[in-house]
């Protein structure tokens, strides 16, 4: 039973031996606002103002507001080609999208 003085909105539970967290790392670097250029279940991608490092992991939310759809998503950096005045950033999500979230994203 939860202790009446916790006041977290669900309750947590103790892990067992095996279970671990190998390593917690702190977002260092805003990048600002990018626009999509495109998408697929597997990746997008972005244009940026800002030079993003190769391998880089990036977290942002993709939304649809009037589908009623936001998922936050992992993406690894693995292309980024200078353009005049920005740059085309290609990620892969390091979890697909489903053809459900896609099509409702994108439609």
């Amino acid at each position: 039973m939860a202790d009446p003085a916790d006041r977290r909105a669900t309750e947590r539970f103790p892990i067992n031996a095996d279970s671990t967290c190998s390593s917690v790392s702190q977002v260092v670097e805003v990048i600002g606002s990018v626009r999509i250029k495109d998408i697929s279940m597997d990746g997008i991608g972005l244009l940026t103002s800002r030079k993003v490092e190769l391998g880089a992991t990036l977290a942002f939310t993709l939304s649809n507001a009037s589908r009623n759809f936001t998922k936050t998503v992992l993406t690894q950096v693995i292309h980024v080609t200078p353009l005049v005045g920005s740059y085309l950033v290609g990620g892969k999500f390091t979890s697909p999208l489903t053809y459900q979230e896609l099509t409702t994203l994108v439609m």
